[in-house]
C-alpha cells in the first residue's frame, strides 16, 4: 500500500478508501487511477496498473473485442449501451485465473478529454453461497422427490399448490402437471368443503402458525384415505405470508389396525363375559338338574300310590301330579339349554355330511315353518366332513330356522347354505377366541328384519330376548352358542337393521378315517328270502328303501340296500357279490343315480 499525503484531496480518500475496486480509464483504454481495492482484487499494484491498457490487463481476451467496441460506439454516437448498467462479466487475475465481477462503467470529464470510471466488485463469495445454496436445494429436492410415506408439497397464500412430491402422488393419485396451480381444497371431503374446513385451516395456519389434524381426505379416483396432516405458514424476512408448507400421511393401515385391535378387545371382553355367565348357569342349572331328578323320581312314586286311594280323590290326585310332572318336565327341558350353553351337556359327536344333513333337514323345516316361508338348501360342492353330534345339530339349525322365521312375519325366503373355508390369521386375530384353520362353514340366512349391533352384542346371551315375555325364553341363541362352541366351532352373526340376518357357524374339518354309516351297506344288508335273483336297492329315504325291500322279498328276490351311490358301490366291489339288478333312485345326494349306473358298469 503506497503512502498517502496529507494533502490528498477528499475525493482521494474516498477512492482509496473504497471497499469496491475503483479504475479510471482515460478514452484510448489506458488506466488513468487504479485503488487500493483494485489492487487486492486483481493482484496488480497500483504503479504496476497505472498506464496499462485495462483490456489488456483485466478482461479475458475474448471480451476485449466487445469492450473495445462498446467504448468506440458511445465515443462516436454518444449511446451509452450498456454503460451506467450493472452488468455482471468473468474478470481476468493477475494469476490468470477468472472470477465472476459485477461492475458498472460511467462516462467522465478528464483533463484530457472524455474518460470513464469503473466501480467493480468481486462476486466469488456470492457466486460460492449461491453455488452451494443451489447444491442444498437440489439435495433437498432429491431427499424431498425420494419420500414416498408422505406427501410433501407447498401452497400459496391462497391455498394453490405450487410443488409436488412423488411421496403425493402415490398417495394423492395426481401427477404434478394434473394438480400444480389447483387449489388444495379438492383433497376434502364434499362435508368438510361445505363446512368451510380448508379456508379454516389456512386461517388457523396463518394465525398461529402451525395446525396439526386428522380426517377423511379424497383421492384422485375418489376413494377416501384417513389422512394426518400438519400445514405450517411460511413467512418471507419481513414476516409477510409467503405461503405453506403441507406434509400429509396416510394412516389408513394404521386406523384399521386400532379398530381391529380395538374389536380385538371387545371380542375378549365379550367371550370372557360368556364363559363367565356360562360357568355360574352351569353350576346353577347342574345343581336345579339334581333336584329336578329327586322331584320327578317322587312324582313318579306318588303316582304308584295313588292306585291304593278311592277312585274320586284319585283322579283328582292324578291331575295334581301329572301337572306337577309336565312343569318339573318343562324345568327340565330349560335346564338342559342352559347345561347346553355352558357346554356341560353330553354330546355324541359323529362325522356327518353336512350336505346330506341340510338336504333333509331343509324338508323338515319347510313343513315346520310352513309355507309363506320358502326354505333353500345349497350344498357346497366337495364338502369336508365334520365330526358333530347331528341332533344337537338339527336341534340347533331349528332354534336358527325359528328365530328367521320370527323375523320375516309376513315371509320370504330361508336358506340353508355350505361351504369349505379357511380361517387365517387376519380373521383369528378379529375373533382370538378362534384358532386359524381348515373349517367347514354352513349358514342359516332370512330377508326378515335384522339386528341392530346393539342386539347382536347381547344376542348369545341367557334370556335376553328381543320378542315379547310370552313368546320365548331367551335361551335358543344361547344354546346353539354353547354347543358350537363345545364341539370346537365358532359362531357368528352378520346383520343390519332392514337386510336380514345370516348366521355361520364354523366346524372344523374332520380328518379322521370315515367308515360306513349306520344304516347303510349291510344295515339291511342280506336280507334272506326264498332262492331268487339279488337286487341291490339304492334309495335315501329309509321308510322307502324298507318298503322296497319288504316287498321284492315277498316276490322270492334276495336283497341288498343301500342308502347312497358310495355305499352302494362298495358293495358291489365286495368278494363274492352277485347282484343281478340295480334298482336305484335318480336323485340321491352327492352322486345321482345316473351317474351310479355309469359306474357300477365299470366293475
Amino acid at each position: 500500500m503506497r503512502s498517502r499525503s496529507p494533502r490528498e484531496s477528499p475525493l482521494d480518500l474516498l477512492l482509496h478508501t473504497a471497499l469496491d475496486a475503483v479504475i479510471v480509464m482515460s478514452a484510448d483504454g489506458k488506466i488513468a487511477e487504479w485503488n487500493d481495492y483494485a489492487g487486492t482484487m486483481f493482484g496488480w499494484r497500483r504503479d504496476e496498473a497505472l498506464g496499462r491498457n485495462m483490456a489488456e490487463l483485466i478482461i479475458p481476451e475474448r471480451l476485449r473485442a466487445a469492450h473495445a467496441e462498446g467504448l468506440r460506439h458511445f465515443l462516436d454516437t454518444g449511446e451509452e449501451g450498456y454503460l451506467r448498467q450493472r452488468i455482471e462479466l468473468p474478470a481476468l487475475h493477475r494469476s490468470g485465473r477468472e472470477f465472476p465481477v459485477e461492475v458498472r462503467i460511467s462516462p467522465i470529464e478528464l483533463d484530457g478529454g472524455t474518460g470513464f470510471v469503473g466501480c467493480l466488485r468481486d462476486l466469488s463469495a456470492r457466486r460460492a453461497l449461491q453455488q452451494e445454496l443451489h447444491e442444498a436445494e437440489r439435495q433437498f429436492r432429491i431427499l424431498v422427490e425420494s419420500i414416498t410415506d408422505y406427501a410433501i408439497y407447498m401452497l400459496d397464500p391462497e391455498g394453490r399448490v405450487t410443488t409436488w412430491n412423488s411421496g403425493a402422488q402415490r398417495i394423492k393419485g395426481y401427477r404434478a402437471d394434473e394438480i400444480i396451480g389447483q387449489h388444495f381444497s379438492r383433497f376434502y371431503t364434499e362435508e368438510e368443503q361445505s363446512a368451510g374446513a380448508p379456508a379454516q385451516m389456512l386461517r388457523e395456519a396463518a394465525e398461529e402458525g402451525k395446525v396439526v389434524a386428522e380426517g377423511w381426505r379424497i383421492r384422485k379416483d375418489g376413494s377416501r384415505f384417513a389422512a394426518s396432516t400438519v400445514l405450517e405458514a411460511i413467512h418471507d424476512q419481513e414476516g409477510a405470508l409467503i405461503g405453506f408448507a403441507k406434509i400429509t400421511r396416510d394412516i389408513t393401515a394404521q386406523r384399521e389396525s386400532q379398530e381391529l385391535l380395538k374389536r380385538a378387545g371387545e371380542q375378549l371382553l365379550q367371550a370372557g363375559k360368556m364363559e363367565a355367565i356360562g360357568q355360574l348357569t352351569g353350576g346353577v342349572a347342574h345343581d336345579f338338574n339334581n333336584l329336578l331328578t329327586i322331584i320327578i323320581g317322587n312324582l313318579a312314586i306318588a303316582e304308584r300310590e295313588v292306585e291304593g286311594l278311592p277312585e274320586g280323590p284319585a283322579n283328582r290326585l292324578r291331575r295334581s301330579l301329572a301337572s306337577a310332572e309336565r312343569g318339573a318336565q318343562r324345568a327340565a327341558m330349560l335346564t338342559q339349554r342352559l347345561l347346553a350353553f355352558s357346554r356341560r351337556q353330553l354330546l355324541d359327536p359323529r362325522p356327518l355330511d353336512l350336505n346330506k344333513l341340510i338336504a333333509a333337514e331343509a324338508d323338515f323345516l319347510q313343513r315346520t315353518l310352513g309355507e309363506a316361508i320358502e326354505v333353500e338348501a345349497v350344498g357346497g360342492g366337495g364338502l369336508w366332513r365334520v365330526e358333530v353330534d347331528q341332533n344337537e345339530f338339527e336341534s340347533a339349525l331349528l332354534n336358527l330356522a325359528i328365530n328367521a322365521r320370527d323375523a320375516m312375519p309376513d315371509g320370504r325366503k330361508l336358506t340353508l347354505e355350505t361351504g369349505n373355508t379357511f380361517l387365517d390369521q387376519n380373521y383369528c386375530r378379529a375373533n382370538p377366541e378362534v384358532l386359524p384353520g381348515q373349517y367347514v362353514m354352513i349358514s342359516v340366512t332370512d330377508n326378515g328384519t335384522g339386528m341392530t349391533k346393539e342386539v347382536i352384542d347381547r344376542a348369545f346371551e341367557p334370556f335376553f330376548s328381543t320378542k315379547s315375555v310370552d313368546a320365548g325364553t331367551g335361551l335358543g341363541l344361547s344354546q346353539v352358542y354353547g354347543f358350537i362352541k363345545q364341539s370346537g366351532g365358532h359362531i357368528k352373526i352378520y346383520s343390519e337393521p332392514g337386510e336380514g340376518t345370516t348366521v355361520k357357524i364354523y366346524l372344523p374339518r374332520y380328518t379322521g378315517k370315515v367308515t360306513a354309516d349306520e344304516g347303510e351297506a349291510l344295515e339291511s344288508g342280506d336280507v334272506e328270502g326264498r332262492t331268487g335273483e339279488t337286487i341291490l336297492i339304492v334309495e335315501d329315504d329309509a321308510d322307502v328303501r324298507t318298503f322296497l325291500v319288504e316287498a321284492l322279498r315277498e316276490l322270492n328276490y334276495r336283497t341288498l340296500s343301500a342308502a347312497d351311490a358310495p355305499a352302494a358301490l362298495r358293495i358291489i366291489d365286495q368278494k363274492n357279490a352277485r347282484i343281478d339288478l340295480l334298482l336305484s333312485d335318480v336323485v340321491l345326494p352327492g352322486m345321482n343315480g345316473r351317474e351310479l349306473m355309469a359306474e357300477a358298469r365299470k366293475q
